[in-house]
């Protein structure tokens, strides 16, 4: 993974230590000494920032970086002590953990890790909250998109409104009048063996899905 990092720490030593640990861990890493370097890159959209804050500097640059339109910039904020205005600024600036100085190279590296597995997580989830899974399709209602392993599938209205159908009743056995009212409408006035001609092309399409036919009565899609 291509990770860029910046570095805002006023100790040369230390900076050089930190920029030298972090690039061992395969991380790009450009390092800043004093504040007004680091704003002349706010606008920068690296993985992560970690910020020097015994200063006001640090604290100019972290509102910089808040304050870029969609910003969601994941920052550390550092500190020679455990100031307990540091701390609330820190947070109330929206900065996603707070190391007290000294701190070993290796427990920043852990909490860099640990910030961008949180990350992924929230991605996933993000990207998770509006699909559903029926068997091992994944639905997503808003975009009407069905896919099978990263694969979209393409369907017609009627074809993904019966897929619909069956993920909101797994497991319940649906007659053909029901998948009537809830595909065709209910002005529709034709044949009910319209349902298995649907249902017929679906099969075709979406061809791992279990769909159990109750022979006289209709059909059931379990979970």
């Amino acid at each position: 993974m291509d990770v860029s990092i910046y570095l805002h720490e006023q100790d040369n030593a230390f900076r050089e230590v930190l920029t030298y640990c972090l690039e061992q861990e395969g991380w790009e890493v450009a390092a800043f000494k004093v504040g007004a370097q680091a704003l002349l890159h706010s606008a920068d959209c690296p993985d992560i920032w970690i910020i020097d804050v015994d200063d006001e500097e640090g604290f100019k640059v972290i509102h910089n970086i808040k304050q870029q339109e969609g910003s969601k910039m994941s920052i550390i904020a550092t500190s020679e002590r455990e100031r307990v205005i540091n701390r609330v600024l820190g947070l109330e600036l929206g900065c996603a953990d707070f190391i007290v100085k000294p701190f070993l190279p290796r427990e920043l590296i852990l909490r860099i890790q640990r910030i961008f597995e949180k990350s992924k997580s929230s991605y996933s989830d993000e990207r998770l909250q509006n699909h559903f899974m029926l068997q091992q399709y994944c639905i997503d209602p808003e975009r009407r998109i069905v896919s099978f392993d990263g694969e979209c599938i393409n369907l017609t209205f009627k074809e993904f409104e019966l897929l619909l159908l069956f993920m909101q009743h797994r497991g319940m056995a649906l007659s053909r009048e029901q998948i009537i009212r809830s595909v065709w409408g209910e002005n529709y006035f034709g044949s009910d063996r319209a349902v298995d001609d649907l249902i017929r092309r679906v099969r075709k399409k979406v061809t791992h899905l279990r769909v159990e036919t109750l022979y006289g009565y209709g059909y059931l899609v379990t979970s």
